[in-house]
C-alpha cells in the first residue's frame, strides 16, 4: 500500500482547485470527490490527470457522510487519508509534518486533528477565530469514519492525535454569495436540531459530540445567539486588533447565528399553525 492519499471534496471549485492540488504533491495519491459540480470543475480535475468520482447527496448536505461515502468509495490505496477542501492549502511545513508521522513505526494514534489559519481578504484573522480552532483531517484508513452531520467529528473508534502546524483555508475565496449559500444551508440544520432539542430535552437533539457543552449552552439562549457570538469575537477573542477586516468578519457570523433565530422562531410558528 501507498502511504498517504488525499481526498478533496468539491462543489464548483474550479477556481481553487489547482492551488489546492499544487500543496499536495508529495502525496502518493490524490482523488477528488465532487458534489455535482456544473463549472468546469471536474474537467479540471480530469486535465490535472487526477481520479474523480462523484457523489450527489439528497439534501441537507452532511459534510460526515460525504467523507465517508469517500472513504468507502474512492478506491484508496493509502495507509493513511487525508481530507482537505478545494479552498484549502497544505503549507510545506506541515506536509514535512504528516509524511514523518505516516511513516513513523511508532504510532499511538489513527486519527489526527489539524488547526487551520483562516484567511478573509488576504488576512489571517488569528484573534478572531481563536486559534487553533481544531478540525478532523488525518485518519488510518479502515480503523475511523465520521460522525456530526453538517458538524463533523471523528467516530468513537478515534485515537486522536493533534498537530499544530496550521493549514491555510481561505474562506471566502468564492465571495460573499457563496458564503451565504453555504451559511444559509448550515443555519437551517442547526435551527432544525435547536427545536429539536427544546421540544425533547435530549442532548442528542443537537447531533453532535463536538464541542456539546457551548451547543448546549446556545441551543437553550437561542435567542441572544447574535450578539453572544459578535461580543465572543470581537471583543473577548480580541478580534477588534484585527481592524476592519474582522468587524467585517464578525458582522457576518452575526448575521449567520441572526439566521438561525430567524428559522428557530419559523419552524416554531409553523409547529403552531400561525402565519410567517
Amino acid at each position: 500500500m501507498l502511504t498517504i492519499s488525499a481526498i478533496i471534496l468539491t462543489k464548483n471549485e474550479v477556481g481553487n482547485l489547482k492551488r489546492c492540488v499544487e500543496s499536495l504533491g508529495w502525496c502518493q495519491e490524490v482523488v477528488v470527490v465532487d458534489s455535482g459540480s456544473t463549472d468546469g470543475t471536474t474537467e479540471l480535475a480530469e486535465s490535472l490527470g487526477i481520479n474523480i468520482f462523484t457523489n450527489i447527496q439528497q439534501p441537507p448536505f452532511k459534510i460526515s457522510e460525504q467523507r465517508n461515502w469517500a472513504l468507502q468509495n474512492s478506491n484508496l490505496k493509502g495507509q493513511w487519508v487525508l481530507f482537505i477542501d478545494a479552498d484549502e492549502v497544505i503549507p510545506t511545513d506541515l506536509a514535512t509534518e504528516i509524511q514523518r508521522i505516516c511513516s513513523s513505526s511508532n504510532q499511538q494514534y489513527n486519527s489526527y486533528e489539524l488547526p487551520a489559519r483562516y484567511l478573509f481578504w488576504g488576512k489571517w484573522l488569528k484573534l478572531t477565530q481563536g486559534y487553533p480552532n481544531w478540525h478532523p483531517r488525518l485518519l488510518k484508513l479502515g480503523e475511523v469514519t465520521f460522525v456530526g452531520g453538517v458538524w463533523e467529528h471523528f467516530s468513537s473508534s478515534a485515537k486522536i492525535g493533534k498537530i499544530n502546524i496550521p493549514y491555510d483555508h481561505y474562506a471566502n475565496s468564492k465571495g460573499f454569495g457563496d458564503w451565504l449559500e453555504r451559511h444559509d444551508r448550515y443555519s437551517s440544520w442547526d435551527a432544525q436540531k435547536v427545536v429539536e432539542f427544546l421540544e425533547t430535552g435530549q442532548a442528542s437533539a443537537l447531533g453532535t459530540e463536538r464541542k456539546l457543552k457551548l451547543r448546549l449552552l446556545a441551543a437553550k439562549f437561542w435567542f441572544l445567539r447574535p450578539i453572544a457570538r459578535f461580543v465572543q469575537m470581537y471583543f473577548l477573542r480580541l478580534g477588534f486588533l484585527e481592524g476592519i477586516t474582522s468587524l467585517v468578519f464578525c458582522s457576518l457570523y452575526a448575521m449567520y447565528e441572526f439566521m438561525i433565530v430567524v428559522k428557530i422562531i419559523e419552524i416554531k410558528r409553523k409547529k403552531d399553525n400561525l402565519p410567517l
